[in-house]
């Protein structure tokens, strides 16, 4: 089983899919996640435990610069933002541009702010943490917390629907 290889060649990868299995059966949300992940291992877990966890509608990004020039045409357009995005996930560490200076970009433009951000690295220490805080970031957390992160993203989903 894939995880099972995941957890054997990678433990320090590991997310905990039990954690996802013990949440039961999750109805469809009906969500747009658009995720910026580097580690094509880890972007295949994430995306099969979202998926498992009823967010079934996701768009993967090998780096923030991806992610970021797939939003940005649509920070001129509010319905089709609304439509086209609901919540980011992003790591910190990846290529062309990192999980920070997209949360920046971001929660900079006037129209973009409002999308959650969660950034999911295995870098969150106390120094990232703080920084993450100070450049916008909705939420921050450690890599193998599958289980946290969905939770956060359903309470972040609600709030800003109650919005």
């Amino acid at each position: 089983d894939f995880e099972k290889i995941v957890a054997d060649i990678a433990p320090e990868t590991s997310i905990q899919m039990k954690e996802v299995e013990s949440m039961g059966k999750r109805n469809e949300r009906d969500y747009v996640v658009l995720i910026a992940e580097d580690s094509v291992l880890l972007a295949n877990v994430l995306e099969k435990a979202l998926q498992k966890a009823g967010y079934t509608n996701l768009k993967m990004f090998s780096n923030g610069q991806e992610l970021w020039d797939y939003l940005k045409p649509m920070a001129n357009d509010k319905d089709l933002l609304n439509k086209k995005v609901s919540i980011i996930i992003t790591d910190i560490e990846m290529p062309s541009m990192d999980g920070h200076r997209l949360t920046k970009l971001i929660k900079s433009d006037p129209v973009l702010k409002d999308i959650p951000v969660v950034i999911f690295s295995s870098l969150i220490t106390e120094e990232m943490w703080i920084k993450g805080k100070k450049l916008g970031a909705d939420e921050q957390l450690s890599k193998p917390e599958i289980g946290h992160l969905i939770d956060v993203m359903d309470a972040l989903l609600e709030n800003k629907n109650k919005a």
